[in-house]
């Protein structure tokens, strides 16, 4: 079976000469919010490529690839990384973007419904140590993502070398997806 295309980035981009868009969110704005709007941005995108072919499980392999999709929705998964997880907001506006790094530096590494939840739960434990300055271990975020500890390491390296190590957002991709986010939060109250 042919590989899948892999799916544009999440993400819209500044275009060059666009200000900065700096829109503040209130302490906790987000996190009622963001659960539901990641959660539904998300699973658009892995719908698209298990339509393309992505459920293939032997079509692509690598640690972050389950046997079979897990049977928590990744709405609720999302709800659990937000209650269990402590995190600032700006965490999972930058774990949002990571993953999108992912998508647009890696298109060999097609994002389904057999690696959503490895990457999302990744991608908050390492969004929280890099943005905030109380962080839980990873052992407790293993916990919370329901894989095990020694995964969770080999997750994160993986992850690490995915995005080159970058963890630093730039503050006009930042201030985009803060931007882009508020606009699907305000599109996805109605769900």
């Amino acid at each position: 079976m042919a590989q899948p295309a892999a799916t544009s980035a999440l993400l819209p981009l500044p275009r060059p000469g666009t200000p900065p868009f700096d829109i503040p969110f209130s302490k906790g704005e987000l996190k009622p919010w963001i659960a539901r709007a990641t959660a539904k941005i998300l699973t658009e995108l892995i719908a698209r490529n298990d339509a393309a072919g992505a459920l293939d499980p032997n079509s692509q392999n690598s640690i972050f690839h389950a046997l079979q999709p897990p049977s928590i929705g990744l709405a609720s998964y999302m709800d659990r990384i937000v209650k269990y997880a402590n995190c600032s907001d700006e965490c999972f506006v930058c774990a949002l973007i990571y993953i999108d790094r992912i998508i647009q530096t890696r298109t060999s590494f097609v994002i389904s419904s057999f690696n959503i939840h490895r990457l999302l739960i990744t991608s908050v434990m390492l969004s929280a140590k890099f943005m905030d300055d109380i962080y839980y271990n990873n052992a407790y975020y293993a916990k919370v993502g329901g894989v095990p500890t020694g995964e969770i390491n080999g997750l994160e390296l993986e992850f690490l070398f995915l995005i080159n190590f970058t963890l630093f957002v730039q503050e006009d991709i930042f201030s985009m997806c803060k931007l882009w986010l508020r606009a699907s939060l305000a599109a996805f109250t109605s769900l």
